[in-house]
Formats: C-alpha cells, sequence, structure tokens
C-alpha cells in the first residue's frame, strides 16, 4: 500500500476514532472513564505513528516526512476538544449553589489562569515533539547563537510557547520550517478562542446556577 493512501486511512480513522469517543456516554461517568477518553484518541494516535515507524522503511519515512509530520499534528491537536470537554463537565459538576460568592470569584480567577497554563503547556509538548520528529529541518533560531538552530528543551518552548500565547512577539527565539510555522498560527489563533471558552465557561459558573 502506497504511504499516502495509508496515512489518509489513518488519519480517517483517527478522526472517526475521536468523534465516537468525544459523544460517548462514559463522559458522565466517573473520573476514570473521562480521563480514559480524554487522552484515548491521542494515545490511538501514537500507536499508530509507533506502527508506522517500526515497520516502514527509514527511505519512505524520510521521503514522506512531511506527511508524518501532519499525522502527528492532527493526533496531538485532538487533545484540544477532549480538553474543553473535561473542563465543562467538570465545571458541570461542582456543586455551585453550596459555594458562597468570595470562594466562586476565587475558582473563577484560578479556573481561567489553569485553562491559559493548559494551552501554553500543550503548544510546549507540541513544539518538543515536532522538533524531535524534524530534526534541525524544524525548529527555532536564537538571537544569541547568531540566529542559528537550538536544540529545543522544556524551558526553551514553554517560553516560546508563553510568547506566541500571549503575542509577545519574537525576540530571543524565533520558528523556522512551515510546520512550526503552522503551529505558531495554531496557537496564536487558539489563544483568543480560548479566552472566549474561559468567559463562557466563567459566566456558567458564575451566574447560570444560582436558582435553588
Amino acid at each position: 500500500m502506497r504511504i499516502p493512501v495509508l496515512l489518509l486511512l489513518q488519519t480517517a480513522a483517527l478522526l472517526c476514532f475521536w468523534y465516537y469517543c468525544f459523544r460517548h456516554p462514559a463522559w458522565y461517568r466517573g473520573w476514570g472513564c473521562k480521563l480514559f477518553l480524554f487522552l484515548l484518541p491521542f494515545a490511538f494516535g501514537c500507536l499508530l505513528l509507533w506502527l508506522d515507524l517500526h515497520f516502514i522503511s527509514v527511505a519512505a519515512l524520510r521521503s514522506w516526512h512531511d506527511a508524518f509530520c501532519c499525522f502527528s499534528t492532527i493526533t496531538a491537536l485532538l487533545l484540544l476538544p477532549q480538553w474543553y470537554k473535561l473542563m465543562w463537565l467538570a465545571l458541570l459538576a461542582l456543586p455551585v449553589q453550596q459555594i458562597n460568592e468570595n470562594v466562586k470569584l476565587m475558582f473563577t480567577i484560578l479556573f481561567s489562569i489553569v485553562m491559559m497554563l493548559a494551552i501554553i503547556f500543550f503548544f510546549t509538548l507540541y513544539f518538543l515533539w515536532l522538533d524531535s520528529l524534524s530534526g534541525y529541518t524544524q525548529g527555532l533560531r536564537s538571537a544569541f547563537l547568531n540566529f542559528q538552530p537550538v536544540l529545543l528543551d522544556f524551558p526553551t518552548a514553554f517560553y516560546f510557547s508563553f510568547s506566541c500565547y500571549f503575542s509577545l512577539g519574537f525576540g530571543a527565539y524565533y520558528p523556522y520550517g512551515h510546520w512550526f510555522y503552522l503551529l505558531v498560527f495554531f496557537e496564536c489563533l487558539i489563544s483568543l478562542l480560548n479566552n472566549g471558552i474561559i468567559i463562557i465557561y466563567a459566566f456558567n459558573f458564575l451566574f447560570s446556577h444560582n436558582e435553588p
């Protein structure tokens, strides 16, 4: 089977499996089921990648490097809708009527910080993952090293992800390679969507369950 057909079939299978997990009624059971469904599509995508790396020749992997990067990016990004559903169900499960206003306000602030840090952390892992797959064909260049590529580590990736989320601009590091450009685009876009989702979640928590 040709590599493009295989990857298309894997992508279709992954998306169908994610949709099945996203709508599964087990989300409304215990927290063990929720966490299992949260991680299951990502684990399935990682399993497919592991099979590809072990059963496809090195020459074929190099020839279709971009296609495998695309599949790995889709696998990673599927964590985001799972995360939002997990947080929504967590809010709905809280006994809002039994919480006083001060605690609700402090919880909303803490929840907002967690939601922002979660996206920054997710994209930190995405940058590290893509850097490990691509070597020096994708990554970050450092202004401190005469704009040479740097070996990405967690603190550097976290700082860069933080800069992208809050639109601080590229200073010490800037990306190169089209897949890194794409991830930067996604993080900037998702940061705007995430802030809107935080407002919706916070409004629902603060005002939607006040009636006895």
